[in-house]
């Protein structure tokens, strides 16, 4: 195994610790990241042609399931800066496909919603993102399909997954 391929990890053994190598390839969170990485790359490749960035197909998604979010929380959300979300926001409401309201709450916030304008994209996106699922999953019949999704909420519960749900953009529970 090459350094650059190594991860340390401890290993406690009677009076002390030891580090142990450990292959990259075998370390859950590094196969994560990975694929993670490399779903993104191809959607980021599949909505090019829709002239849209990653930063502007994420700002999508995020306010579809958290309709009427600040930008703030939109940023949060998504793990950005504010600034960040601002200019892709910006680009979306000149597109007219997201618009900014006043909240009337708090004066100094906006919100941010979708606009009809919108929905053709939506289901463009939606097209793309199945497919992509669909390839990710190829080869796997309906059971190791259910037990992967089992096995991943399994995962995500482990980790704490009620404080992950809370800084997702996953739709807000009524």
């Amino acid at each position: 195994m090459r350094f650059a391929a190594l991860s340390a990890t401890v290993a406690r053994s009677g009076e002390g610790a030891r580090v142990q190598a450990v292959d990259d390839d075998k370390a859950l969170g590094m196969k994560v990241m990975k694929l993670s990485r490399m779903l993104r790359l191809r959607f980021d490749r599949r909505v090019q042609p829709l002239g849209l960035t990653r930063a502007q197909w994420q700002t999508i998604a995020c306010v579809r399931r958290r309709p009427g979010a600040t930008q703030r929380q939109v940023a949060e959300l998504l793990e950005v800066g504010e600034v960040t979300v601002g200019r892709s926001i910006d680009k979306l409401v000149e597109a007219g496909l997201v618009e900014r309201r006043s909240d009337p709450a708090d004066r100094r916030a906006h919100r941010i919603w979708l606009t009809p304008a919108i929905e053709p994209l939506i289901g463009e996106l939606t097209r793309i993102g199945a497919a992509e699922e669909a390839a990710a999953l190829a080869g796997f019949d309906a059971q190791e399909q259910a037990l992967l999704h089992a096995m991943l909420d399994r995962i995500t519960a482990n980790l704490g997954g009620d404080a992950v749900e809370a800084v997702t953009c996953k739709p807000e529970r009524r």
